[in-house]
């Protein structure tokens, strides 16, 4: 029996897919704060020498006070950049001060808020400006702004420096004489300590902590991300609503850290899309509707009143009030709004610059709220199905698709005779994976489904990742290959060599989406999985899959030269032979290799489920 073996350009495909789309990922949203330390990118390649960067960091004076500002700038004068991580650092390497002002950035939080500033998009950048105030001193300190550059995914320096800037400390005040002094006269200084103390300890405490916190839960609904962050004052961003004494107006207060804009929306479901919404930032509020999932478009005859806008150490807080009902109007809104009697999701979201696609950076309350009733807490969506609906595609499409491709590939002469149910043993193997493997990518899309409600995908968030329609195709070419196997021509027939490619093309492209859409849900929105370990696992898995593919490639190739060299002793006396039942040389190896190669998979399977019920 001869077996033709040909590697497949679908395997160097998946190669390429496996090296390039960690590239991809590197820049989406700006460095992790694992790279606080050593500022160095996790792309592997060796840091450039500083002698030839073109990249320089600028600053606007190299003397300031404390608790001044200072504009930093990175700039070129040669190639773009497309990512960086600003710090400011004194003589012992410690970070201090606080970007305050980063429009082409976002904040970290490396030793305390706001040290820290990365690129938050992938576009690339001729310069990238910030405002950087330094705490208050009290003695002078030298400090230098280091960055590392990254001009693409191989190729970055790291730590570049500015040229020594100087804080001149301010002296500390002498007024602390006088309160001793009174303390002294008589029997008074007891009591007058007492409470002096008091007050100095309630600034400090609060002095993190926005007002926007106050009364969450008792005279006010409060709602934030992370989740439950609104009782530890440690909200990334959250806003507030109660509605007045005189139940005439909703008061509500945003407040995010960092100062872009801030956005509450309400709606009948919890997705964008016929919305009412608002928009706060250092300009002040602004009504918006949406009449679908496009771009918010103003309110052009607003009641909305601001009562407050500031940003206080770096962060934005603003309060306003609202009507509490309102007709949709083509013109001006697209929702009848009656907070005392309906209601409404409760839609959240922050961004920088100008307003644009959320990205993860928004959330949605679990349940229609009234807003006129003040609860406890306010409950974000839960994710399980989601989860479910990840384990399900991995498990289907790395767990028993891939396998099963290898049963037929390479398998055809390996058990030979020995049968499943009337089936050869390679045959029975395969079709039961790639069964279970369809049932599996079925039933993951349903529960995708019920979790969202049907699709809910524009063309922003499809351009910003395109999991949603590579799944959807991957789930047609699935359910398309048992149909063609159903009614597959008998061999020997004409027809049955197009089946046989028709069959192998389809499932080819199925199972590359597949792992294409597996490795794009590590940036998804609705689901935040840890980014780094997620990607490699996948691309473990592609490196591995295609190394058991040559090596199960060379094996066949070897074993057929093996076999063209051996004559059958009964054939060298001119007489006829039985056929010939044995199985293609090399089965031992086949098989182990199969075995090793289900383990490997298993492991991979328990990684990737473990990442993504730890994820958000």
């Amino acid at each position: 029996m001869r077996t033709r073996v040909a590697l497949s350009p679908k395997f160097l495909i998946l190669l390429q897919l496996a090296f390039t789309y960690p590239s991809v990922l590197a820049y989406s949203s700006g460095a992790p704060t694992s790279k606080c330390g050593n500022l160095i990118p996790g792309h592997g390649a060796t840091p450039l020498d500083h002698s030839t960067s073109p990249y320089s960091i600028q600053v606007d004076r190299t003397s300031v006070g404390s608790e001044e500002r200072l504009t930093i700038e990175i700039k070129t004068s040669g190639p773009e950049f497309l990512g960086f991580m600003v710090q400011v650092r004194d003589n012992s390497d410690s970070i201090i001060g606080a970007f305050i002002e980063h429009p082409d950035g976002r904040t970290l939080r490396c030793s305390n808020e706001l040290d820290t500033v990365t690129h938050s998009n992938a576009e690339s950048k001729t310069s990238s400006k910030f405002t950087w105030k330094s705490g208050p001193l009290t003695e002078d300190l030298d400090v230098k702004v280091i960055a590392t550059v990254v001009q693409d995914y191989s190729n970055y320096y790291v730590k570049l420096q500015s040229e020594p800037i100087k804080i001149n400390g301010a002296p500390q005040p002498e007024p602390e004489s006088e309160p001793e002094s009174e303390p002294e006269s008589e029997p008074e200084s007891e009591p007058e300590s007492e409470p002096e103390s008091e007050p100095e300890s309630e600034p400090s405490a609060s002095a993190y902590k926005s007002v926007a916190y106050k009364g969450c839960g008792e005279s006010k609904n409060c709602f934030g991300q992370p989740a439950n962050c609104e009782g530890s004052g440690s909200c990334d961003y959250m806003f507030t609503w109660k509605i007045n004494d005189a139940g005439t107006k909703m008061i509500w207060e945003g407040y995010r850290k960092g100062s872009g804009y801030v956005a509450v929306g309400i709606s009948k479901d919890s997705n964008m899309g016929q919305d009412s919404m608002f928009i706060c930032n250092q300009g002040g509020v602004k009504e918006y509707y949406a009449k679908g999932k496009t771009m918010p478009v103003p309110v052009t005859q607003s009641s909305v009143k601001l009562l407050k806008n500031e940003v206080k150490d770096g962060n934005l807080y603003c309060s306003f009030e609202s009507g509490v009902s309102y007709e949709a109007d083509r013109k001006k809104r697209s929702l009848d709004v009656n907070i005392g009697e309906e209601k409404y999701h409760v839609l959240l979201a922050q961004g920088d610059g100008a307003l644009s696609y959320h990205g993860k950076d928004r959330i949605a309350s679990s349940e229609p709220q009234a807003l006129n009733v003040v609860q406890a807490s306010v409950g974000t969506k839960s994710n399980l199905l989601l989860k479910l609906h990840g384990i399900c595609m991995i498990a289907a499409w790395i767990g028993c698709i891939g396998t099963g491709i290898i049963f037929a590939r390479y398998f055809k002469t390996t058990w030979t005779g020995q049968q499943v149910m009337g089936k050869d043993r390679w045959f029975a193997a395969h079709r039961f994976l790639m069964a279970v493997g369809v049932v599996l990518t079925i039933i993951g899309l349903v529960l995708a489904a019920v979790h969202l409600g049907g699709w809910k995908y524009n063309a922003d968030q499809i351009s910003n990742n395109p999991h949603p329609v590579t799944g959807i195709i991957t789930f047609i070419l699935a359910l398309i290959q048992p149909i063609m196997a159903f009614f597959r021509p008998h061999p020997g027939t004409s027809m049955r060599p197009i089946f046989n490619i028709a069959h192998w093309g389809v499932g080819s492209i199925a199972f590359m989406l597949g792992l294409t859409s597996i490795f794009l849900a590590s940036n998804l929105v609705k689901v935040t999985i840890e980014p780094i370990g997620y990607v490699i696992c996948c691309v473990v898995y592609v490196v591995v899959y295609v190394l058991v593919h040559l090596a199960l490639t060379g094996n066949a190739i070897r074993a057929q030269a093996k076999q063209k060299t051996e004559v059958h002793p009964m054939t060298e006396k001119g007489m006829s032979a039985e056929p010939n039942i044995d199985d293609l040389p090399g089965r031992g190896f086949r098989i182990t290799l199969l075995a090793v190669f289900s383990i490997f998979t298993f492991v991979i399977f328990i990684a990737l489920t473990v990442l993504i019920f730890r994820s958000e």
